[in-house]
């Protein structure tokens, strides 16, 4: 199929619009001015025969029979430009301008003429037709001279008076009237053409830019941008666009930012994963080929094993949780709940725990209602998180306090430890997966490095953030801001 460019398309359209106008106003004019002249004509015939009337009238028709006479009334005709006849009322013709008196009587009735025929009846008539002597086209006009009801007295030479009038010249001149200006909407339609051509270019050119920018957009070229500097629809649609190409920008940064972070998750967790299945690997093959004399030893060996399956246990179990919340499936049901009861029930829970450690877990103003909005199961596994930490990489005879209190955004629930503290530099990554401050330490308390990143996105769920206040050997405080139940 034949592809037309829009330039073409929008000088075709406007080559059409013109033409048919062009011809609906030629025709207008030629039809316009047809009318006037028939108008004309009508009226001039009807002024002439008004005044041959009178010059019959003031002239004895029978004296139109002396030679002198007809001729003066002969010149009088040639003079108006028009043919004269005079007609009985049996339709002999009795005079003729443009023949001697001599002839008259070879000349064919005229009583059937359809003018004379309509001035029989109306008084006056009018036909237009080709003249059958001349063979050329005239105008006709009849007047009845006297009632046709009245006897013909004797003597009287007439009874209708008649106009010939040449329409050759006035044909002509309306022929050269139609051949002007149909060559003057040729000339009209060919400058027409070609400014519609550079019109229709002007117009076309911003789109042609735009799909030329568009074009290499396409071939990955996302530095390109839409220029224009116009403020009509296009420059609106280039505006447009160049917020779709920024948008688009930023979606592949972020894209590439997302797949480096695969990518890093990926080697994470293969390591992550790799590490404690081939130390538990190690162990195994160890119990399977080696024979214990000391049970102590064999059962030393069966422990590490079995930590380092606990510890895949929850890494799998990390992996597992954080993909659900990242994904979506994981769904958040929200609802009023008593945060110190909350933390009271946790708090219970991690005693054995914080024994093993020797840490202290408390709970701040334990029997004191506060009422919050949110998903309860998932916060206890926040709060689990952030408890467990703070007992872990604390110090013999720590403190881990969990607490909430009004703020004025909601209900601010924290958990503080008398721990090591953090250092400055890790506080912007702390959230990060697999990130550790104290990587050996972290895998030796079976750490997974997930559960700061798992905190962060339950606490995001919840439309609130989670700020970290901490200083190297003084402690940490973790908080985040629910709304008030």
């Amino acid at each position: 199929m034949m592809k037309f460019s829009l330039r073409y398309k929008l000088t075709l359209i406007h080559i059409l619009l013109i033409s048919v106008m062009m011809l609906c106003g030629s025709l207008f004019t030629i039809l316009s001015m047809q009318r006037y002249y028939q108008k004309r004509l009508n009226h001039f015939m009807e002024n002439q025969l008004s005044q041959v009337q009178s010059l019959l009238i003031n002239t004895p028709l029978e004296s139109v029979t002396n030679p002198a006479h007809y001729q003066a009334l002969s010149a009088y005709a040639a003079a108006g430009g028009f043919r004269l006849t005079l007609v009985d009322s049996s339709g002999l013709v009795r005079f003729d301008s443009e023949l001697p008196a001599d002839s008259l009587d070879r000349m064919e009735n005229h009583g059937s003429r359809p003018e004379i025929i309509q001035a029989k009846r109306e008084g006056i008539g009018q036909d237009q037709r080709l003249s059958a002597s001349l063979k050329q086209p005239f105008l006709y006009g009849a007047l009845r001279l006297k009632h046709d009801y009245l006897p013909q007295s004797e003597g009287e030479i007439a009874r209708y008076a008649r106009i010939a009038y040449p329409l050759g010249e006035i044909q002509n001149q309306f022929r050269d009237l139609r051949l002007t200006i149909f060559l003057a909407s040729i000339v009209a339609l060919a400058l027409i053409s070609l400014l519609s051509y550079w019109l229709a270019g002007k117009l076309s050119y911003p789109i042609q830019k735009l799909a030329a920018v568009a074009e290499k957009v396409k071939r990955g070229d996302l530095e390109a941008s839409f220029q224009h500097s116009s403020h009509d629809e296009i420059g609106q649609l280039a505006d447009l666009l160049n917020q779709m190409l920024g948008k688009l920008r930023e979606d592949l940064v972020q894209v590439r930012k997302l797949e480096q972070v695969r990518s890093q998750f990926l080697g994470n967790v293969s390591h992550e994963l790799r590490t404690p299945i081939f130390t538990l690997q190690g162990y195994l093959e160890t119990l399977m080929h080696s024979t214990f004399d000391d049970p102590e030893q064999e059962k030393e060996f069966i422990s590490r094993a079995y930590q380092q399956s606990v510890r895949l246990n929850n890494l799998l179990t990390d992996l597992i949780d954080i993909s659900r919340i990242e994904s979506g499936e994981m769904k958040m049901i929200f609802r009023p709940f008593d945060v110190n009861g909350l933390l009271g029930k946790i708090c219970d829970e991690l005693q054995v725990k914080a024994k093993d450690y020797a840490v202290a877990v408390t709970v701040t103003s334990p029997g004191e209602k506060k009422m919050a909005i949110g998903d309860p199961e998932r916060l206890t596994q926040v709060i689990n998180n952030l408890a467990e930490n703070a007992i872990k990489y604390n110090v013999a005879d720590g403190r881990v306090e969990l607490g909430c209190r009004d703020v004025p955004e909601g209900v601010e629930v924290y958990v503080a430890d008398t721990g090591r503290g953090i250092p400055a530099e890790h506080h912007a990554r702390i959230f990060e997966r697999f990130y550790r401050v104290d990587k050996e330490r972290s895998r030796a308390v079976g750490g997974t490095g997930l559960g700061l990143a798992i905190v962060k996105h339950i606490i995001e769920a919840h439309g609130s953030r989670v700020q970290l206040q901490s200083e190297v050997n003084k402690g940490s405080r973790f908080s985040f801001v629910l709304k008030k139940g």
